[in-house]
């Protein structure tokens, strides 16, 4: 147990903590790709966070004049 206790009470670079707040608050988990990726095959849900705003609409191609 003192590995663990050691390893908190060392300072962490600033990065590293902005990072940890972020996924905080936003409540999705904070590892690698992969390791997200199990998870929600594991889970059976999503657990990234969707993209922020409306969806693009998409363009509509003319039809051509015959």
């Amino acid at each position: 147990m003192g590995d663990w206790r050691d390893c908190l009470s060392e300072p962490q670079a600033e990065a590293e903590v902005a990072g940890l707040r972020r996924w905080t608050m936003c409540g999705c988990p904070l590892g690698s790709d992969t390791f997200v990726s199990k998870l929600e095959r594991t889970l059976g849900r999503r657990l990234r966070p969707l993209p922020v705003g409306r969806p693009k609409k998409e363009k509509k191609t003319p039809k051509p004049k015959i």
